[in-house]
């Protein structure tokens, strides 16, 4: 039979074990081979008619065959050399999944007389395989008041090989923030932890991109990767500030009512309701004012709610507060608007340190 390959770079072996039935008073040899997975079809295993002694002439007059415990009919025997030989490749994840040890139970049997040769075959694992993560994304949401040195617990790689071969390290692209702490669960499987190294800052940096790798104890090894996306939840932490700590303006004694005075702005570089902001008088704001200027709390607006009296008052003070929604809110007051009849007369700086000074 033409056509057949003996790959040298293995070693082949035969190991004779003598097993002790219990149900009968002779000894039956266990003829031991071991080969890699993944050989190709038609690799020679062995020279199966030598070992077991048979010669080779006979194999066809007494009806050699091999009865294989297994699905597949993975190995068979030339009648022409007694070779053991490969039919199928064999892939040693699917015939013994997470096994450290993997066999294939073989029996090859002649008639005239009969005789049974019981044949183990070891496949041995080889490094086919890289270790790969269940999802390529993991996502983590992590506030930015969490303290230095918590934990989180990451999705660990898997490899369908064993031994050596399976997940040995994780490894963790550079980060100011964040370092991985390797774990052994007690299957002997290794996961990682991912470890805040220091402090968040939504407001420096909302996201961290991290791309953790797996890597086997293969040679060469293999590896695999997933991103780790960490998202900054906000805290409020930052309280609202005004474009300016204070505004003088003009208003004609005849504005019509609904007029628009001034446009208040603050922002607040916190996200969501920490960020949005209600905006309302303090509690110096004197009652004239408000009943003479409307403010609107959510766009900062101040227009001519009442009638304007030159000789009732000549400038209008007041304090306006920006507060945002966070619980707990936070606040600034630190904003004052010199409202005058006409055009500008005066001006001089408030001192914020004595602010009711100017209230009339």
């Amino acid at each position: 039979m033409k056509g057949f390959v003996c790959f040298g770079h293995w070693r082949r072996y035969v190991l004779i074990f003598i097993l002790l039935a219990s149900n009968i008073k002779c000894t039956a040899a266990v003829t031991h081979y071991s080969v890699p997975e993944e050989l190709e079809e038609s690799s020679v295993v062995a020279n199966l008619a030598g070992d077991l002694g048979i010669d080779v002439k006979t194999l066809v007059e007494r009806k050699m065959r091999l009865e294989i415990i297994a699905n597949r009919k993975y190995l068979d025997v030339n009648k022409e050399t007694g070779e053991l030989y490969i039919v199928e490749r064999i892939d040693r994840e699917s015939l013994c999944p997470a096994k450290t040890s993997c066999y294939l139970k073989m029996e090859a049997i002649i008639e005239n007389p009969k005789r049974i040769f019981y044949i183990e075959l070891e496949i041995m694992d080889i490094n086919d395989n890289a270790p790969h993560f269940r999802r390529d994304t993991i996502d983590l949401d992590i506030s930015e008041g969490t303290e230095a040195g918590e934990r989180f617990s990451v999705s660990n790689a898997v490899d369908p090989d064993v031994g050596s071969n399976s997940v040995k390290a994780y490894h963790l692209s550079e980060s100011d923030y964040f370092t991985i702490e390797i774990q052994t669960g007690r299957d002997g499987s290794k996961f990682a932890d991912l470890i805040l190294t220091k402090k968040l800052n939504r407001e420096e940096r909302a996201a961290h991109n991290l791309i953790l790798t797996a890597v086997d104890g293969g040679i060469p090894p293999s590896s695999g990767t997933a991103t780790v996306f960490v998202h900054v939840l906000d805290t409020n932490d930052n309280a609202p500030k005004f474009e300016e700590d204070s505004y003088q303006v003009s208003v004609l004694e005849n504005s019509p009512v609904g007029s628009i005075v001034i446009h208040l702005n603050a922002t607040d570089l916190d996200e969501g309701l920490n960020s949005e902001i209600v905006y309302s008088y303090s509690l110096y704001t004197s009652e004239k004012t408000q009943e003479t200027f409307n403010l609107n709390p959510t766009t900062g607006e101040i227009t001519v709610k009442g009638v304007l009296n030159y000789e009732d008052f000549r400038i209008y003070d007041m304090e306006v507060i920006a507060a945002d929604k966070g619980q707990p809110e936070v606040i600034v007051y630190n904003l004052f608007v010199d409202i005058h009849r006409g055009e500008l007369s005066w001006n001089r700086d408030i001192d914020f340190a004595h602010p009711e000074a100017f209230y009339l």
